[in-house]
């Protein structure tokens, strides 16, 4: 298995101060660290258990991809990737070539950061997968001195006030549910499972970090929908058809993140 980890899921916003401020609010997700770059701007906030949720704004000046992508929904927030964790990053390459899924965006040179993409034309999942390899922590501390870090741009809330919600899984549609396996199966080692009472869902899941719920709906585009979180105080909930029916009528738009949020227990209000 080369992945062993889903990291983070990255989101194309508008502007940090407000998306970051509302996920701060609604969810408990508290600032690690954020630059300011030449083509674009990422930040991340931390959510209970060590998930990450990354936010990407287009430079003050205008232009770049994630100013492209945010002209494709008319300016609102939207997913843009998710981030895989791998031990070996050649040889995750190898396996997505062998399973005929194109690599792009590649920058193995780095010592500190390795990453490529996958082809989202070859993998059908409706959103970019991200492969990176690296020692770093990413809890701050290797990051705070490089060039354009800046501070947390909201006030956040104190954690007893506001603690960090548990991210249990990232829900989406798929059209190839052969294809799904192929790509998060093989070529990211993801454990499979097939809900009995719901055959058209699969979820996909890792060792450390959120899993993946997809739902074969040939009706709308694939892509990701949905982020289901629970409070950490509480046992993980157990997936089934049961949970998902019950979840899908808790949910409610988060214009910030550009999905839906669902809540097994709680989540503040915006």
């Amino acid at each position: 298995m080369s992945a062993h980890e889903l990291d983070h899921v990255a989101f194309a916003v508008p502007s940090w101060q407000s998306a970051g401020a509302s996920v701060h609010r609604t969810l408990g997700a508290r600032w690690v660290t954020g630059f300011h770059q030449g083509s674009f701007s990422p930040c991340q906030l931390e959510l209970a258990e060590g998930m990450r949720l990354e936010l990407l704004q287009p430079p003050a000046g205008g232009g770049g991809f994630i100013a492209e992508h945010l002209a494709r929904s008319a300016g609102a927030a939207n997913p843009h990737h998710i981030t895989f964790k791998v031990a070996d990053i050649h040889a995750a390459k190898d396996l997505a070539r062998a399973a005929g899924v194109r690599t792009i965006l590649e920058n193995l040179d780095n010592q500190w950061w390795k990453e490529l993409f996958l082809h989202p034309k070859d993998t059908g999942l409706g959103f970019l997968v991200q492969l990176v390899q690296t020692e770093l922590a990413l809890d701050g501390n290797d990051e705070i001195t490089a060039p354009g870090a800046v501070p947390c741009p909201w006030d956040e809330q104190p954690a007893a006030q506001n603690p960090s919600q548990r991210l249990d899984f990232i829900a989406g549609s798929i059209r190839d549910a052969a294809r799904a396996r192929l790509v998060l199966g093989t070529v990211l080692g993801a454990q499979i499972t097939d809900l009995e009472d719901d055959p058209k869902t699969q979820l996909f899941s890792w060792p450390l970090g959120s899993g993946l719920v997809l739902r074969v709906n040939e009706s709308i585009p694939p892509g990701l929908h949905a982020l289901s979180f629970t409070d950490p105080s509480t046992p993980t909930p157990i997936l089934d058809a049961g949970l998902l029916q019950a979840l899908r009528g808790s949910g409610s738009r988060f214009e910030a993140l550009g999905l839906d949020i669902l809540t097994g227990q709680r989540a503040h209000a915006a």
